[in-house]
């Protein structure tokens, strides 16, 4: 069998276009596995230190705080009568905010070193909110209180910011068991890099 002259050039180019895309397949895969281990180790890495304030970044969507919501401010209750932080920044949409503030102040932390943001609708945007609330403070270090998953993400935002941020899980959760968060984190990881949202 011979080939026609003409398809010799057609061939070389289906099989460089192959293996291009093979190769742009083996980083993204790459890419997403490298994320999603960073995502895994820093969920359960507590880099709690004495810093200006604690940041504590949620969502709510019913009229009550969940348990991790709760464990989170309690985290943040922790940090400050350890003296580790002397304010506590809120960071989330108009639901969390109010219900965390409460919440916190239940719990005896003086209303005066409370800070809120509620105008956020999303963990980056309330990151940013919360860096210009800490920047008016004259805050420039800050304890992180976030969902595992988010932790990666929300400390890319605040260093990016400016700000010196250290990252403190809520509880003993271990995110590794749950694949949903994992590429939860990934995902949010992602697109704040390559979208800056």
């Amino acid at each position: 069998m011979t080939w026609h002259p003409r398809l010799k050039p057609v061939t070389r180019a289906l099989v460089s276009l192959g293996r291009g895309m093979a190769a742009v397949l083996t980083s993204a895969l790459l890419l997403l596995g490298l994320t999603a281990a960073m995502v895994v180790v820093q969920s359960g890495r507590d880099e709690a230190r004495p810093a200006s304030a604690a940041l504590v970044a949620g969502e709510a969507f019913d009229s009550a705080l969940t348990p991790e919501q709760q464990a989170q401010c309690d985290h943040a209750v922790t940090l400050y009568r350890r003296g580790m932080v002397s304010r506590i920044i809120l960071s989330g949409n108009l639901m969390f905010v109010p219900l965390a503030r409460q919440y916190l102040i239940d719990q005896g932390l003086p209303p005066q070193t409370l800070f809120a943001d509620e105008k956020s609708r999303s963990l980056v945007e309330g990151i940013r909110s919360a860096a210009d609330i800490a920047r008016a403070q004259g805050v420039s270090s800050i304890v992180i209180v976030a969902e595992p998953q988010a932790m990666l993400t929300a400390l890319k935002v605040a260093r990016d910011e400016g700000l010196t941020a250290y990252g403190s899980p809520a509880g003993d959760v271990s995110i590794v068991e749950t694949p949903c968060a994992v590429a939860d984190g990934t995902w949010r990881y992602l697109k704040y890099v390559f979208a800056g949202t």
